[in-house]
């Protein structure tokens, strides 16, 4: 596939006008903007009369359950895929534009012969699709899907603001992060004015965690490890603490941002023991000074400047030795720059 053409959002808003049929994905662990971008495009083309289907790569996590409620989200298998691409007339792919994050579907589509929009707002990105919209000032997919159906001349009910400023807040930490610039509140004004409920969101999304995931919390607390003179925060969860816990690898989400309550933390890792014959996973954030994306693809991972994640094979520990090691060097090149400025 050759690198995908970039348009702009009155050309997207051609595409999804002139196409009855549309499938929309997302990337593998659907996470808050994934699920509510995806699910609110739907709701807003399904009201256009279009046949649409949101297609996750497993089921969405319980702490996301609720934004399936008005918009039902169904999961790929390998042996339906090119019948599903095969009948429908525009595949949208929201919040990623890198293939490894797909799943089964990239084969598939190297085989089919489908018109594939790309929207995302991620620095990382390959040919995934026909033609992209890329917006790396957005600090959510959410964000770019509310802008879209406003250029549009759409209108949003409820359910759809409900299901975006979901997504706007999760990618922004609850409007905490450093994305959450004037732009980012001036579009969740326009949500909550159109019917989005910010107490009743963040009671869902962040005052609902099952008692397996509280143990797993008190463990990382007890256990994290600090580097770099304090500044690197480095988290392991094994499957000794999974099980310890009752927790489950999904309950894993957001544990990262913990340590960085430490005033001294700048950068954080977070590695999950894998299952047998599965990857690593690993995720990396920073409050300020370190490019945690440029370290994630060094690794073939990639994300955000201040989030990013990466799958890696290999030992645990080693993996974490690498990704750790990465993340002191780039710290100590930001203390230097700043010795000698």
């Amino acid at each position: 596939m050759n690198r995908p053409i970039l348009i702009d959002v009155s050309q997207v808003v051609a595409r999804l006008e002139a196409a009855p049929r549309v499938i929309i994905t997302t990337h593998t662990r659907a996470d808050g903007d994934a699920i509510g971008s995806a699910a609110g495009l739907a709701r807003l083309l399904a009201a256009r009369g279009a046949s649409v289907a949101v297609m996750l790569h497993e089921p969405a996590l319980e702490r996301y359950a609720f934004l399936t409620a008005t918009q039902p989200c169904e999961v790929w298998e390998e042996s339906g895929i090119a019948a599903r691409l095969k009948a429908c007339d525009l595949l949208v792919i929201v919040d990623t534009c890198a293939t490894m994050q797909l799943g089964m579907l990239p084969a598939a589509l190297a085989e089919a012969r489908v018109a594939t929009v790309a929207m995302d707002h991620h620095v990382t990105r390959d040919p995934v699709a026909n033609e992209a919209w890329i917006d790396e000032r957005a600090a959510a997919c959410a964000q770019m899907i509310a802008e879209l159906c406003d250029a549009a001349g759409w209108a949003m009910p409820p359910d759809v603001a409900t299901l975006l400023f979901s997504g706007l807040a999760t990618d922004t930490g609850w409007y905490r992060f450093s994305n959450a610039d004037a732009r980012v509140f001036e579009t969740a004004a326009r949500l909550v004015a159109r019917g989005a409920r910010p107490s009743e969101l963040y009671e869902r999304l962040y005052l609902n965690e099952p008692m397996a995931r509280a143990r797993l919390l008190g463990e990382v607390l007890s256990s994290f490890e600090l580097l770099a003179g304090g500044r690197l925060a480095v988290i392991r969860v094994t499957q000794a603490m999974l099980q310890r816990s009752g927790a489950t690898r999904a309950m894993t989400e957001d544990l990262i941002n913990e340590p960085q309550r430490v005033g001294s933390v700048v950068a954080c890792v977070l590695a999950v023991e894998p299952a047998p014959g599965e990857p690593v996973r690993v995720s990396l954030r920073s409050k300020r000074d370190v490019n945690v994306a440029t370290i994630a693809a060094r690794f073939g991972g990639g994300g955000h400047e201040r989030a990013a994640g990466v799958r890696m094979e290999g030992p645990f520990e080693e993996v974490i030795e690498q990704v750790t090691n990465a993340v002191c060097r780039a710290l100590e090149a930001t203390a230097t720059a700043g010795e000698s400025a």
